[in-house]
């Protein structure tokens, strides 16, 4: 079977962007996400939240090859959303890296985050088939529980 991923823009807050990837991580679609991480950054966006709890990984490749696939910007900070069991996901001591349990942890980084408008605003395309998507509360944020 030939490996996909997707990867959708969910949201968008001033130097924010959070990206849903779902399908298979492996040596054919690496590059790809890579190539969507970069257009990220060179769009001037410095904090990615990139959600991979629908992301299944091949083991096709080695961890330096995984980490390969963030680009290497010094001002860069990815929030890893959800990593599924059994994806690799080990950066060793990068600083850039912020792992996130669940949607509502990363949320509250969301929140807190470089905003330049102070309030998150959601540029969600529907339908959403294959992600996991929280409820949303008042705030657009996903709710508890």
């Amino acid at each position: 079977m030939r490996a996909t991923i997707r990867v959708r823009v969910l949201a968008v807050d001033g130097p924010q962007v959070w990206i849903a990837v779902g399908g298979r991580l492996a040596r054919s679609t690496a590059p790809m996400l890579g190539q969507l991480l970069r257009l990220r950054e060179a769009e001037g966006f410095s904090a990615l939240f990139v959600d991979v709890s629908a992301l299944a990984d091949d083991w096709e490749l080695t961890l330096d090859e995984i980490r390969d696939v963030f680009p290497s910007g010094e001002k860069l900070t990815f929030h890893i959303i959800g990593p599924a069991d059994g994806l690799r996901w080990e950066p060793g001591h990068d600083p850039r890296f912020v792992f996130h349990t669940g949607a509502a942890a990363a949320w509250r980084a969301w929140v807190d985050g470089p905003s330049t408008r102070g309030v998150a605003t959601a540029a969600v395309r529907w339908p959403l088939t294959g992600f996991r998507v929280p409820a949303l509360g008042a705030r657009g944020g996903p709710t508890s529980g």
